[in-house]
């Protein structure tokens, strides 16, 4: 890990399809914010068998190098004049990506991955990554494709990591010169945690009136900060995770909160936001 005046955008990747399309997306991103990238590969420690442990460290390094050489050409045969810094470690991908990303302005990982990139006892490596990581975390899915893709839809719920997923949103949509979409999902009023009571009797219609004001208050006031950004507002009854994953499925990225209204007390990582980093169509952000 260095520090210097440039941006860095830290990428996982471990030469799966996911970790691939991850890499030249964190490319892309870095022309656009003039950053740079670092490449981050983590091996699993080796476990000694007919060969030595130093031999079977220094054959996976090497491996690994050819790898990330062959990687890193491709990478700029793309995008001439990148900076790309790789740094390989031996140990626990999540642990090496988190420490890696203290000082990033961007985390992107792959939904998908081998070995170690696929799932952790307590979840997958990007839901752990995107629970954790300092900064917002992008995860992609294996072999997006962006030529259709058009648009940010941002999913707004009203709390604290909406409003700084709808901040980074507007960035994003500036930034790409784009449209911004704005999506609330309403449904039934369910529990929220152990012990909530549900009202016996509801209006469906207030209800819905409660959800379009929540969506205009929360985008109100970025029309002054990005007056470029054409912004439209979607209001959809069902469940966030549904509705946004369908929404997304022309978008060229989806942010939301780590955490919305309705997480159990305790949870780092909604169970929006968890889902929608294993199942969306298009890349997400996820922002706290």
């Amino acid at each position: 890990m260095t520090n210097s005046g440039t941006p860095i955008i830290v990428v996982g990747y471990d030469g799966s399809p996911a970790s691939e399309t991850a890499a030249h997306w964190a490319a892309t991103e870095a022309g656009r914010r003039h950053a740079k990238v670092r490449l981050v590969h983590v091996l699993a420690i080796p476990v000694s068998g007919s060969m030595g442990i130093s031999e079977q460290t220094e054959s996976l390094r090497l491996q690994a190098e050819r790898l990330l050489d062959q990687t890193c050409a491709q990478i700029r045969a793309d995008h001439p004049g990148l900076d790309i810094e790789v740094v390989l470690e031996f140990g626990g991908v999540a642990p090496a990506l988190l420490q890696e990303a203290t000082d990033a302005l961007l985390t992107v990982v792959g939904s998908r991955g081998l070995g170690e990139f696929r799932d952790l006892a307590a979840g997958s490596v990007s839901a752990h990554v995107a629970t954790q990581a300092p900064c917002p975390v992008v995860v992609i899915p294996p072999r997006w494709k962006s030529e259709r893709a058009d648009g940010i839809v941002v999913g707004v719920d009203g709390s604290p990591t909406s409003s700084a997923a709808i901040d980074f949103a507007f960035a994003q949509a500036q930034a790409r010169n784009t449209t911004l979409t704005a999506v609330l999902a309403w449904h039934d009023p369910v529990r929220t945690g152990p012990g909530d009571m549900l009202p016996l009797v509801y209006d469906l219609d207030s209800l819905e009136q409660e959800a379009a004001a929540v969506l205009a208050e929360s985008i109100a006031g970025h029309s002054e900060t990005y007056p470029d950004v054409l912004v439209k507002q979607e209001l959809v009854r069902g469940h966030a995770d549904e509705v946004l994953v369908d929404a997304g499925r022309t978008a060229e990225l989806l942010a939301v909160g780590s955490r919305g209204r309705g997480a159990f007390r305790g949870l780092l990582l909604g169970s929006t936001s968890r889902s929608l980093v294993h199942n969306a169509p298009c890349p997400v952000a996820v922002v706290r």
